[in-house]
């Protein structure tokens, strides 16, 4: 051997050596099953598929309509592109947020509900008066 080649050589031993055995590489689908006939694996191959559609296909038949996810708040009726549906939902959750704290701002002061008979006055609050009979 020469001198050039005996380190390419090593390498390849080194490869060789760590190298999986048939059994393993059937097993990651990477070759076939040797024990099993060309013929028979293309079938084997080609059922395995139609299982697959199948099933898929039986799966999205059974899928529940938009109609039913938005009855159940899983989808959001709404006509925006998804991609900014997220963001269209901040915007509604900041304008009810908006509006909530300027009906808290306009809100009537306690005293105000007094004087209106709405609520009952200070005295009534703790009192140990007994109510008449």
């Amino acid at each position: 051997k020469s001198p050039i080649n005996s380190p390419a050589a090593e390498k390849l031993d080194a490869f060789l050596s760590h190298r999986p055995d048939q059994q393993e590489l059937v097993e990651k689908n990477i070759l076939k099953d040797p024990k099993i006939a060309p013929s028979l694996q293309q079938h084997r191959e080609e059922l395995a598929k139609r299982q697959i559609e199948d099933a898929l296909r039986h799966k999205i038949e059974a899928r529940p309509s938009k109609e039913d996810l938005v009855e159940h708040n899983i989808l959001k009726n709404t006509t925006a592109a998804p991609a900014i549906q997220a963001q269209q939902a901040d915007l509604q959750r900041s304008r009810l947020q908006n509006a909530l704290e300027h009906k808290m701002q306009e809100r009537p002061q306690p005293d105000e509900l007094v004087k209106q008979g709405i609520l009952p006055g200070k005295s009534t609050f703790g009192c140990s008066e007994s109510a008449p009979q």
